[in-house]
């Protein structure tokens, strides 16, 4: 199977970029069952190599609903009804969609875009 990496960098304007990247080869992944990965790295590495894949997907949901604001109960209660890979979004309001796309831009161009709304009517 290949497998790309990339390193990243901030450029000069703040932005996040693409540094180094590669591509390897790692014949190992190149199954179709779960069986053939548990030949190849042992049943062991596989449930701890799983487990931790979800771990990190779980927490990448629970930080979307930091960021949106939910309450513990809230956020437990969808914790309660999440799956691994079962892509739920969040749903944001325009508003939020649109703070949060602020937030990600440079001081230069948040006064460009504020410039840009002040002469909207």
């Amino acid at each position: 199977m290949k497998v790309q990496a990339s390193t990243t960098k901030k450029a000069p304007d703040g932005k996040t970029v693409k540094d180094k990247q590669t591509t390897v080869d790692y014949p190992l992944l190149d199954v179709k069952t779960i069986a053939e990965l548990v030949k190849n790295f042992g049943e062991e590495v596989i449930f701890n190599a799983a487990k931790s894949a979800v771990v990190i997907s779980l927490q990448s949901f629970v930080r979307r609903h930091l960021d949106k604001g939910s309450d513990q109960a809230t956020t437990q209660k969808e914790v309660s009804a999440w799956k691994p890979d079962v892509r739920s979004m969040v749903k944001m309001s325009a508003f939020e969609k649109a703070t949060d796309s602020v937030k990600k831009l440079s001081a230069e161009e948040r006064a460009a875009l504020l410039k840009q709304l002040a002469a909207m009517k």
